[in-house]
């Protein structure tokens, strides 16, 4: 019961963070452009901002994490995304100049992975290795009714000045820190805790060294990159390719991307009970759903229209439903005693730098083969190929858990 309890509240609290941030995250670019008159080119440096901020921030995200607890950096970290929303808020009402927004989207973007870290390292503290493939499908669902929500409700708010969307989107985090104050208390990890000080001790003991001396961790992280580096072509390559090559209007293009988001909401628990029910293994899993990435991208070489543009998104979404609880399982069994925050943070690091790069090298190959649609989704999706691969090796480390 603690556990159901435990989970549908972290659930809960992933909802609001993403319902939060996805209010105002697709219009800043709009509320800079057209209200303030700021041009294109000026406006687009905030994302390497905010991104080379996401890269920078989990390595002490998991520091802190590993060390003053879970609970109080989730607080923390929505909290202070609170305290910033507001400042947006108020620069938006005296129309502060451009520098001081894109300085203060980075410093958001860094304490975001704050909640984020210790959420994934809370979740790995009250579940044991059975249960959470299902723990993180619910907290995924949560995630993407989130972001499923918001931008129709940003997209209301945009109409009003946009310090009420920052003031919004401030509000909604904040209540998302007192939620997880009352709903998730900080607990000892299942199993078989350490004491606090053989738990302190360990931790000490652990450096970044001791993480990288680990083949296995070596091997998922790097094989998680070349997923990364594949995945972040959704929302970058896919959309040009969508509207310029195959020629389908922005209206078609949002529901083809509504399909990934409501494939997950429906089919994500789904899908894990079926892996359960037949005992896959988590390596299974993610030599299954890379599988599954690579024909949905592939297949998007030969898609005409909106109704296959979505058929391939569909299935590269089902590779996602796969994919993902069994990653962050299989990092949550990868991390040495005191260190699952330090852990989750290489992950966070290694997803930064993949969506950071992913669209840069996706849009060069789309420079050159455009007009070859086969070549050059088969040359994308080969990350996925070779990420299947790297996960085939992973199944030595299943072996030795089963064995012990």
């Amino acid at each position: 019961m603690k556990q159901e309890h435990c989970s549908t509240s972290l659930a809960a609290a992933w909802a609001i963070n993403s319902l939060a941030y996805s209010i105002v995250y697709p219009f800043i670019p709009i509320y800079l452009h057209e209200e303030r008159n700021i041009p294109m080119d000026v406006v687009g440096t905030i994302f390497p901002l905010m991104g080379l901020a996401v890269i920078l921030a989990p390595p002490l995200s998991g520091w802190l994490t590993d060390r003053i607890g879970r609970n109080f950096m989730m607080q923390s970290g929505q909290g202070l995304r609170g305290a910033i929303f507001l400042v947006l808020a108020l620069f938006a009402l005296r129309h502060a100049p451009f520098w001081a927004f894109a300085l203060l989207l980075m410093v958001n973007s860094a304490v975001g992975t704050f909640f984020q870290v210790a959420a994934d390292s809370y979740l790995a503290d009250f579940t044991t290795q059975e249960e959470r493939p299902r723990v993180y499908s619910k907290i995924r669902i949560g995630t993407n009714i989130g972001w499923a929500v918001g931008p129709m409700l940003g997209a209301f708010l945009a109409r009003t000045p946009f310090s009420l969307m920052f003031a919004m989107t401030a509000l909604l985090c904040i209540a998302g820190m007192c939620y997880t104050a009352r709903c998730c208390p900080e607990i000892r990890p299942a199993g078989a805790p350490l004491p606090a000080k053989e738990r302190a001790e360990a931790e000490e003991k652990v450096t970044a060294l001791t993480l990288l001396k680990n083949p296995f961790l070596l091997r998922l992280l790097g094989s998680s990159f070349l997923l990364f580096l594949l995945t972040s072509q959704l929302y970058s390559v896919l959309s040009v390719y969508a509207t310029g090559v195959v020629g389908v209007g922005r209206d078609t293009l949002g529901l083809v991307y509504s399909v990934n988001g409501f494939t997950i909401i429906f089919f994500q628990m789904g899908a894990t009970q079926l892996a359960d029910r037949f005992r896959c293994s988590q390596s299974f899993r993610l030599v299954a759903g890379s599988l599954l990435y690579l024909a949905g991208y592939f297949s998007l070489a030969f898609c005409a229209g909106g109704v296959s543009l979505g058929c391939a998104v569909f299935v590269l979404t089902l590779g996602e439903l796969f994919v993902q609880p069994a990653l962050y399982t299989q990092i949550s069994r990868l991390a040495p005693p005191g260190a699952v925050g330090r852990s989750m943070a290489a992950l966070g690091l290694v997803r930064g730098i993949g969506f950071a790069v992913g669209p840069w090298i996706g849009s060069i190959v789309f420079e050159w083969f455009a007009s070859s649609p086969m070549i050059l989704w088969g040359i994308l999706s080969s990350f996925a190929l070779v990420a299947g691969i790297g996960f085939l090796t992973m199944r030595a480390f299943d072996a030795v858990r089963k064995s012990v």
